[in-house]
């Protein structure tokens, strides 16, 4: 499960950089200075929520390594009790 979020933290991270790499969009408007202030505040906008989906990517991405670690931390313990048990067998 851990390796799945993780995964899908990568494909979010991918697909941000590919709506940071397209831009703001404004400039395929034409705007010959009538849509200026409009454009500046899409733009703005456009900025503003690739910070923020940046922000969820890295959660997600945070989200997958812990369930990983969680995991991993389990699987330990319950090997050390498997062996605590049968040490306790043969006392």
């Amino acid at each position: 499960m851990g390796t799945r979020i993780a995964t899908h933290g990568a494909e979010y991270q991918a697909a941000l950089q590919r709506l940071r790499e397209r831009g703001n969009g404004v400039s395929s408007w034409g705007d010959d200075g009538l849509f200026g202030g409009f454009a500046t505040m899409y733009a703005e906008c456009t900025q503003v929520s690739l910070m923020a989906l940046t922000g969820v990517s890295g959660e997600v991405g945070g989200t997958g390594e812990g369930l990983r670690a969680v995991s991993r931390n389990t699987r330990q313990m319950e090997e050390a009790n498997a062996g605590n048990v049968e040490s306790a067998l043969w006392v």
